[in-house]
């Protein structure tokens, strides 16, 4: 087939489909092509919308907080039971300890200070003798036992021993008078000398009690001045008068 006859089919062709168009009672409306270029854009320009808004609603990632190391606790062992009053330290004589045992006091056993034989503050010369009274009262619940004794504490002693047993029952509410022979220090000064109510097993009591004395200087003799020197007075020798 020669190309104009190929022409000539496909002209024909066109021609009779026309007609049949023309022919056509109804012609159908044909709906118009959906632009899609412009759809895209419009949905495009929802979606970035959508987003901007949610971008603008979710807040903003707060960076946690670095994690701190706690230090653990340590357990601190509580003490099992309230100390006890205790009368501590050390006695002396002439600088020599004399007792160091340290001893609690002693809750049941308890003693009041009643009088003293000799006053506080009182004056004795260097090495001077004398004896000292004190009345001390049970005020406790325990009955006193012989074996309980006045023991030196601290100061000076005195001379006096350091243990002094009672050597007798006293109940309480009853007074007991101890007396201890004593001694003034050679050396000028003042002293202080404390004793204590102990049990036999030299368990302190509480209550203290002491004696101040006071020990002068010795006196210095004053020197008295010599008597005054009286120069004597010379006298002129009387003139011979001749006698006529």
């Amino acid at each position: 087939m020669t190309h104009k006859m190929k022409s000539t089919l496909v002209i024909m062709a066109l021609l009779g489909l026309t007609l049949l168009a023309a022919c056509s009672s109804a012609t159908p409306t044909v709906a118009p092509t959906a632009d899609l270029g412009s759809v895209r854009t419009e949905a495009a320009a929802t979606v970035l919308a959508r987003v901007t808004q949610e971008l603008a609603l979710t807040p903003s990632e707060t960076p946690l907080p670095t994690a701190t190391a706690i230090p653990q606790a340590t357990n601190t062992p509580e003490p099992s039971q309230a100390p006890s009053a205790t009368i501590s330290g050390t006695a002396t004589v002439s600088g020599t300890a004399a007792v160091t045992e340290t001893a609690a006091a002693v809750t049941d056993n308890k003693a009041k200070y009643v009088s003293q034989s000799v006053p506080d503050g009182t004056i004795f010369q260097p090495g001077e003798t004398f004896t000292m009274t004190w009345r001390i009262q049970n005020v406790g619940v325990t009955t006193w036992k012989p074996t309980y004794m006045l023991r030196f504490y601290s100061g000076n002693n005195f001379g006096a021993p350091n243990e002094i047993p009672i050597d007798k029952e006293v109940p309480p509410g009853q007074t007991l008078d101890i007396t201890l022979d004593m001694k003034a220090p050679t050396t000028p000064g003042e002293y202080r000398s404390d004793w204590v109510m102990s049990t036999d097993a030299r368990g302190n009591f509480k209550e203290p009690v002491y004696l101040m004395i006071t020990v002068p200087a010795p006196a210095t003799a004053t020197p008295t001045s010599p008597p005054a020197t009286v120069t004597p007075t010379p006298t002129t020798a009387p003139t011979a008068t001749p006698s006529s």
